[in-house]
């Protein structure tokens, strides 16, 4: 019986390595193929309230409330509660807003309606 490893390469062909350049491989490619950092969790909770969105955006809470119902900004209820998921209104944010022909931000397109 042989001391030596036999380890299969992809194309048919075999390596013969002795114990210590077996373990001496297997070192090296540990620190050249490590492991990648776990993706950070996202900081913003996934849905929030008119309030915490006015505070995200310098808004008032009352422009999101009425964006929501007179626009198509999106929001979910949960209960009798409205909640926002920041990542689509921030997205429907953009997607609204009016540019300039150089892609300068003008102004917000979406005006929710004043009540009377």
């Amino acid at each position: 019986m042989s001391d030596r490893i036999l380890v299969a390469l992809p194309d048919g062909r075999w390596l013969a390595l002795d114990r210590a350049t077996f373990a001496a491989a297997l070192t090296a490619g540990a620190e050249l193929m490590t492991a990648p950092e776990p993706a950070a969790a996202p900081t913003a909770p996934l849905f929030v309230d008119a309030a915490e969105m006015a505070r995200l955006t310098d808004t008032a809470a009352s422009w999101w409330e009425s964006a929501a119902r007179d626009l198509d900004c999106p929001s979910v209820f949960v209960g009798r509660v409205r909640r926002f998921k920041v990542s689509d209104c921030l997205a429907w944010l953009e997607s609204v807003q009016e540019r300039a022909v150089d892609g300068r931000a003008l102004k917000c397109g979406a005006a929710p309606r004043a009540r009377a």
